[in-house]
């Protein structure tokens, strides 16, 4: 178990002060008369300020449902690969995460991905545990990678991030509840990489990287 927790600990460490394809969407968002939104300008403040201290969990809130999300993550990889037949997925979900850095700035921590044998990754999944009253919306609403776009930027763009990042051509996204009829406990959606979109993704996170700096330079010299 110590092990495990350490592995996690580095893990957290890793992200520490990085941009992250979960938080991603928030430089995706235009502002009004600028390039960021003011989310996008929060984020990049929140990422130089954990850049510039040091390390700690003083802010890290996990709401109820996020907490019952990672319990039933594992069964949720578990439906996944049974669904699709196929058993050469690495999960990094539990005690295994990992980030893996696009640039030195920022990474990707993906739940699961199939590795080929020259370490290169041909795909993999993002899943998500949601409540009932979720999932039954997604069923509804989310046919395609563009329903998803339209109804959460914040999945689309971690996504696109992690196929930006491995350079794959497809993810798969899964929204997973139990309790309801076997067809419909898992909704699996097919993302394609959107080339303009990871362009102008791998363009914001450039802009991002320099405005950290930027403000770092300005709190040291303060």
């Amino acid at each position: 178990m110590i092990g495990d927790e350490s592995q996690i600990e580095a893990w957290k460490q890793a992200k520490w002060g990085r941009f992250s394809a979960s938080q991603i969407f928030h430089l995706m968002l235009p502002g009004k008369s600028d390039t960021f939104s003011v989310g996008g300008y929060t984020y990049i403040e929140n990422v130089a300020r954990e850049a510039y201290t040091i390390y700690n969990e003083e802010e890290m809130v996990e709401s109820f449902a996020m907490k019952m999300g990672k319990v039933r993550e594992p069964q949720s990889y578990a439906h996944l690969r049974n669904l699709i037949g196929f058993d050469g997925l690495t999960y990094h979900g539990g005690d295994n995460p990992v980030f893996d850095l696009y640039c030195s700035d920022s990474g990707v921590s993906p739940d699961c991905k199939a590795i080929l044998p020259d370490g290169t990754v041909s795909f993999g999944a993002e899943l998500k545990n949601p409540t009932g009253k979720t999932h039954m919306f997604y069923l509804r609403n989310v046919k395609d990678q563009w329903d998803l776009k339209r109804i959460s930027e914040e999945y689309y763009a971690q996504v696109q991030m992690a196929l930006l990042k491995y350079k794959c051509e497809h993810w798969l996204w899964c929204s997973y509840n139990e309790y309801f009829p076997f067809k419909d406990q898992m909704l699996l959606i097919e993302v394609k990489a959107d080339k303009s979109y990871q362009s102008n993704m791998d363009i914001r996170i450039k802009m991002a990287v320099k405005k950290k700096y930027a403000i770092l330079e300005e709190l040291k010299n303060r």
